[in-house]
């Protein structure tokens, strides 16, 4: 896996593999990676597009909540004003069912004497015209009458907002249709920030910045990245209740966190031509993770090649010899060879060779780009007569024999031997 914090999937050629925590997708399809010298500006492009703004709104499925763009900037600011003062998720949802109600959430500036999201008038004490129409002030006002009620915190949302708001009788009961709504909300919106969130390392992690940099350069979408890390974290909280809007919300953050990071230091690099050691690009990326994810990204590219024995080498598909002088292609060992060779280092064009390329690995650890070896007696190296790449979730590419090509197959295989990560 390309990062430690755990294993999200790697999308290729209608497989669906771990990689890490990143979703690299469309590889089969053409995705541009862009770790390469000329493509520099490309990848720090990338990673900036990662890093939303910190005070950004976060894009809500206008088909879930029916909002627009202005309605969600006013809700965040509410749920915002609750998170600063220090108060719990549950005020926000109050909040926002009560505006949602009264206004909403839209920051109604005429009237007959009541203005703003909550609908509050001057006249009781809310504040000026000027005020009750400032969405932070608006809200901060709701929140210091909404606390002043004891027990608000377990009253049902309806009740709470009436006895902040006071309608007629006959409207006290309204406000309770948009409670769903107001949790949905505030549970893609809150900052204020969890104890399981705040403990994630992220920027620390250097596996999580490579992670980062392999899902830009192989140009995955953001929402499918940010995906990836959620589907990881509810799989470590399985046996907790997590809400699903904040576990994707957390990993909202890590991607922003980290990218914002990567964005800052890669635009100073680029400032510094005295900066030699990164100024090609390639410096970022040093951990055998980020190279094994270029040598599966080669090897991918060459699916539906013909198998060749004796065929292929650094240079691509080539005729092989004996059975395969005929046929251009590869044999297992010259994909192999390609694949590393991608990645910039040279591991030998047999088994033997391949065997001796790197540190031998536990099949629980491996990671994409690792060689997988496979012999007819597994605990004699000397009788391997087969070598794959692994690509994730027991997955390989690999040459098979003579008739076929350059497929994706799983390893649940009993020859299996032992894996490399080539150094």
């Amino acid at each position: 896996m390309i990062a430690e914090l755990g294993a999200g999937k790697f999308i290729a050629a209608g497989g669906c593999l771990v990689c890490g925590v990143v979703v690299i997708a469309a590889i089969g399809g053409g995705a541009k990676y862009a770790f390469t010298a000329a493509e520099t500006a490309k990848l720090r492009a990338a990673i900036c597009a990662y890093a939303a703004p910190p005070d950004a709104v976060r894009q809500v499925p206008a088909a879930r909540f029916g909002l627009s763009s202005q309605q969600i900037a006013n809700a965040q600011k509410i749920v915002n004003v609750a998170a600063k003062l220090g108060l719990p998720k549950r005020a926000a949802e109050v909040a926002l069912g009560t505006a949602i109600q009264e206004s909403s959430l839209t920051n109604l500036r005429t009237g007959t004497g009541s203005y703003g999201l909550f609908q509050q008038q001057p006249s009781q004490g809310w504040g000026t015209k000027q005020q009750v129409t400032d969405p932070s002030h608006a809200a901060r006002s709701f929140y210091t009458r909404l606390v002043e009620i004891p027990g608000w915190e377990h009253m049902p949302l309806t009740q709470a907002a009436a006895l902040v708001q006071r309608p007629r009788e006959d409207l006290r009961d309204a406000y309770a249709k948009h409670e769903p709504r107001a949790k949905a909300l505030v549970a893609l919106l809150w900052k204020g920030g969890s104890p399981r969130r705040a403990a994630v390392d992220t920027a620390a992690s250097d596996d999580m910045r490579v992670s980062v940099q392999t899902a830009a350069g192989l140009s995955v979408p953001r929402d499918e990245l940010v995906a990836s890390i959620a589907a990881d974290l509810a799989g470590k909280e399985s046996g907790e209740r997590t809400d699903p809007e904040e576990i994707r919300k957390r990993a909202d953050d890590i991607v922003t966190t980290v990218a914002g990071r990567l964005c800052k230091e890669l635009k100073v690099r680029a400032d510094d031509p005295a900066d030699a050691t990164t100024s090609d690009g390639n410096a970022l990326i040093v951990s055998p993770a980020a190279r094994g994810a270029i040598a599966v990204r080669a090897a991918l590219g060459m699916i539906g090649v013909p198998y060749s024995w004796g065929g292929g080498g650094p240079d691509g598909p080539s005729f092989g010899t004996g059975r395969g002088a005929m046929t251009k292609g590869f044999d297992c060992s010259g994909l192999t060879e390609y694949a590393w060779s991608k990645a910039g280092v040279s591991i030998g064009s047999s088994t033997g060779p391949q065997w001796h390329s790197g540190k031998h690995v536990d099949r629980s650890q491996l990671q994409p780009g690792d060689l997988v070896f496979f012999a007819y007696n597994p605990r004699d190296p000397s009788t391997i007569h087969h070598v794959g790449l692994y690509i994730g979730e027991g997955k390989m590419v690999h040459a098979p024999h003579t008739g076929s090509h350059v497929q994706i197959a799983p390893m649940s295989r009993s020859d299996y031997a032992g894996a490399v990560r080539p150094s």
